[in-house]
């Protein structure tokens, strides 16, 4: 039912080309609401071009196959200088590409990504009179992962005109702390709410399990491999071969 209603929800919001946020909670199924949601702007919207963003590459795998699962082509982007070409083109109708062909990881002296020579090289790359071909329409998965950095302005340097829509379960850090860092919210990159289903109403209608935790001290801090052989010999002392 929440991916009939946020689909539901989501096409007023196309139809006023507005963005925003669908809030569906880990394991609900975003991918297959994302489908959904782009065969109706597909056939419904003139113009329209739809591009899936996620973060990590399987996501990106997991997307293609999803589509392919109802028969829809979707062109996965390998390289940054392929999705600028894509983008200046009249084709595909649908792509899936990694955020981080939004942005290279230039690091200063501090360590920092440096994001504004990003911006700088990203304009100077752009191919003359390059200008996005269709109405399009931006679904970013995980948005609360890299949507709150600079990388979203990337995006919007790209797609000015563009409907971004958000995906996400997961809120990670209060507005304390976001206000601490420096860094946008994801309501302020994207817009208010499309739909919402919280972790209780899946648990409750038997979407997904319930979480349970356990409060462990993990040790994080690696000071040498050798202190990490020894520790193990100490762990698994009396063991044989073939149970280390």
């Amino acid at each position: 039912p929440n991916q009939f209603f946020g689909n539901m929800a989501a096409r007023d919001f196309v139809r006023r080309h507005e963005g925003g946020i669908i809030w569906h909670t880990q394991g609900s199924g975003k991918s297959l609401t994302m489908v959904w949601l782009s065969k109706w702007i597909k056939e419904n919207i003139s113009d329209s071009r739809i591009l899936i963003i996620t973060d990590r590459d399987e996501l990106d795998v997991q997307i293609e196959q999803v589509f392919a699962g109802v028969n829809e082509s979707i062109v996965r982007i390998r390289r940054g200088s392929e999705l600028i070409q894509k983008i200046n083109d009249t084709s595909p109708v649908m792509m899936c590409s990694l955020i981080h062909k939004f942005g290279k990881k230039n690091r200063g002296k501090s360590g920092e990504t440096d994001y504004a020579g990003f911006f700088e090289e990203l304009k100077r790359s752009l191919p003359e009179n390059f200008s996005p071909k269709g109405d399009f329409y931006v679904f970013v998965d995980e948005c609360h992962r890299t949507q709150s950095g600079k990388l979203h302005h990337a995006m919007s340097t790209l797609l000015p005109d563009a409907v971004f829509i958000g995906f996400t379960g997961t809120p990670l850090l209060s507005r304390k702390e976001l206000r601490k860092r420096g860094v946008k919210s994801s309501i302020e990159i994207f817009g208010r709410y499309i739909h919402t289903y919280k972790f209780d109403e899946a648990v409750a209608n038997k979407v997904i399990l319930d979480l349970r935790y356990e409060a462990r001290d993990i040790p994080q801090s690696i000071p040498s491999t050798e202190k990490v052989d020894a520790w193990f010999e100490a762990k698994t002392n009396g063991l044989t071969d073939l149970a280390k």
